[in-house]
């Protein structure tokens, strides 16, 4: 190839690199989107000016994509946003119920955090012989929910496939090749000599190719680089040289300066795309902690159900030794003895049913909670024996109303994805008023032409540099002039903006309405645990004085032995209905303790659990394996055991039931 060659090749590719230089360099830099939003994995680029998120959800492993320059109409929703969150902060700081205040606690002492029940220490021992037993604290089960449960794996795949938008998207600006190639031939009579010479029949052999690449940037502008080749074989005279060989090599680009024009425009359906990945990763986390709340319900159902399962046990072998008594006295006073014993019998076999049936509760609850953690070692319908170690919390709260809702404000995921549904309706409207705008594209082609004589179409393609670039340019122009579709159009992305405003508030309205009747459900389940404690400790005195008064004197003047019985099994019905109260507030304690976090958006920080992005198919290339969410711990969580000091008690709990027996068979 001559230097005239390679200068006029050098002259075409300077016109191709100045035109392609605006589109190609964008000065985006490649980070995480949504920093603030997944604070542990994300880009400090100017994330402290993102409105969407304060940690609106836990630590999450974002995919990587480009973050765009903000556009002054991002800029104005994202004023729009925080005045939104200015107005709701002024609300919280408001917050002055008085039934929510940590003051109204003190109106009764509080329960003892040393307090045992003869149920505290049995609840963590084995109940029945044989089969498997599985002993598990509360994190133990949270991290097998989150490693086997179905309805987690469900979840865990939303983000992965709203994220596919991003890379969809993404794909309307990749090179393209295309190629087409057609050859023909043509064997038809001719009227005129101005087409083969002479009077007769036109013969040509007709072969072409056309291929090249096209791309769209990402100012909106079309750019294509192709090379047309073509073999013509003729008859004609007229045709030189025949056969012949030619190449073109055109470059054109068409670039709209109005509608369909500028980054911000072109850019719009990629935000849109990582806003919905965020929506997507919003609703995971959100659908994350709803299920490890349930999962929280039903370990504390089982644990109700088993220490439930001790309180009647015991009540049975009480109710047992009083019958015994009353049988011995037969002998003595037989008339008067008689009705009692009637009477303490049916109570004893009443007992006994409620003893079977809390022990199929016992089943039911651990049934519930194998469907939740779906754990292969502990399957529905299988046999052992669930466990449960967690000790409940008797402390009081410690977190005022105003904290719980400030949190819920910042950190729930609803409010996070009604922000990203904002700033998508805002992007759509924009996008929209650019539609609006009339058509109008500047246009330009440059073109350089080569012919060969023969079959040979390297020379035809050399031959194309060593003559002159050929070029033209030009504008195209199209405006609708009534408007009616645009201005319809604009109009329904204003409303749905002003919705979406709407929506939002009533979002935000529902996260406090959930934090504040959260919070009071708190501050409500340990003040009648509260008042539970003190009944429990009123129906113990009342036992223990019954008791002590028969131990001491039998012959209470006009009350017999059977008599006094009676009213300590009157006695310690009352006092079993007021542990089972107790025991029943104190769960709904424990469960309103994580639901607050749950409420405040913070449920999974408080449990340290994070989001680990995995690749699957490994063996694949990278931009074709699948990916995985698992969510685990950050640390070590070694489960909480204290089986020395639980054998212990259990143990005294059994001496407890077998002197019992022995005293009232003495």
């Amino acid at each position: 190839m001559n230097f005239n060659k390679v200068s006029r090749l050098l002259e075409f590719c300077i016109v191709l690199a100045v035109a392609m230089l605006g589109g190609v360099a964008s000065g985006q830099e490649k980070t995480r989107p949504f920093g603030k939003l997944f604070g542990k994995q994300a880009s400090p680029v100017a994330e402290e000016k993102r409105v969407v998120s304060a940690g609106a959800v836990a630590a999450y492993p974002v995919a990587e994509t480009r973050e765009y320059r903000k556009t002054r109409e991002e800029a104005q929703v994202e004023a729009t946003i925080s005045q939104i969150y200015s107005e709701y902060e002024s609300k919280v700081a408001n917050m002055s119920g008085a039934d929510l205040q940590l003051d109204t606690l003190g109106a009764l002492p509080p329960v003892r955090p040393d307090f045992e029940a003869a149920w505290s220490a049995g609840v963590r021992q084995p109940f029945w012989s044989g089969g498997e037993k599985v002993k598990q604290d509360l994190v133990q089960v949270y991290g097998n929910a989150l490693t086997h449960s179905n309805t987690v794996k469900v979840f865990s795949d939303l983000p992965l496939i709203r994220e596919t938008g991003i890379r969809e998207a993404e794909g309307e600006f990749d090179w393209r090749a295309f190629g087409e190639v057609e050859y023909g031939h043509v064997d038809e009579p001719t009227p005129s000599r101005l087409t083969t010479g002479f009077t007769g029949r036109l013969l040509e052999d007709l072969g072409q190719a056309d291929y090249g690449l096209r791309k769209k940037l990402g100012s909106g502008a079309e750019v294509s680089l192709s090379n047309r080749l073509n073999l013509l074989d003729t008859n004609s005279s007229f045709v030189f040289p025949n056969p012949q060989s030619g190449s073109e090599l055109v470059f054109s680009i068409v670039q709209p300066l109005l509608r369909g024009g500028g980054y911000a425009y072109n850019r719009a359906r990629l935000k849109v795309a990582q806003l919905d990945a965020g929506m997507g990763t919003a609703e995971y986390l959100r659908s994350l902690q709803n299920h490890l709340i349930e999962v929280n319900k039903a370990y504390w159902e089982v644990y109700l159900a088993r220490a439930a399962f001790l309180q009647k046990q015991v009540l049975v072998a009480e109710t047992k030794g009083f019958v015994e008594q009353l049988e011995e006295r037969q002998g003595v006073d037989a008339e008067a003895t008689r009705s009692e014993l009637l009477r303490s019998r049916s109570s004893l076999t009443q007992r006994q049913a409620a003893l079977i049936r809390s022990e199929m509760a016992i089943r039911n609850a651990e049934e519930r909670l194998r469907a939740l953690v779906n754990d292969p070692g502990f399957a529905i319908g299988g046999g052992g024996e669930f466990i449960p170690l967690t000790r409940p919390i008797l402390t009081r709260p410690a977190s005022d109303v105003k904290e719980t809702a400030l949190a819920a404000l910042f950190h729930r995921a609803e409010v996070a994805e009604g922000f990203y549904q904002l700033q998508a309706a805002g992007i759509r409207r924009d996008v929209e008023r650019k539609d609006a705008q009339p058509k109008l594209n500047l246009s330009f082609e440059s073109r350089v032409a080569g012919l060969d004589e023969g079959r040979e179409i390297g020379g035809a393609f050399n031959d194309q540099f060593a003559h002159g670039t050929g070029w033209n340019v030009g504008v195209g122009y199209e405006q609708s002039l009534e408007r009616n579709l645009e201005l319809a159009r604009i109009k329904r992305r204003e409303y749905e903006y002003r919705q979406q405003v709407s929506q939002l508030r009533g979002t935000i309205d529902q996260v406090l309405l959930d934090a504040v009747t959260t919070y009071r459900e708190l501050m409500t389940a340990y003040r009648e645990m509260q008042g539970r404690y003190q009944s429990v400790l009123a129906s113990r005195e009342e036992v223990k004085g019954l008791k002590e008064r028969l131990d001491v004197d039998s012959n209470v003047e006009g009350q017999t032995v059977g008599y006094q019985l009676q009213l300590i099994l009157d006695a310690l019905d009352r006092n079993q209905q007021a542990e089972e109260q107790f025991l029943v507030s104190m769960v709904l304690y424990n469960s309103a303790f994580a639901n607050v976090e749950r409420a405040k958006g913070t449920l999974l920080e408080y449990y340290d659990i994070e989001v680990n992005r995995q690749r699957e198919n490994a063996w694949k290339r990278h931009r074709q394996a699948l990916e995985s969410l698992n969510a685990g711990f950050a640390g070590v969580r070694p489960a909480v055991k204290a089986e020395a000091a639980d054998r212990e008690a259990w143990d005294r709990h059994r001496a407890a039931l077998e002197k019992i027996k022995s005293e009232r068979g003495q």
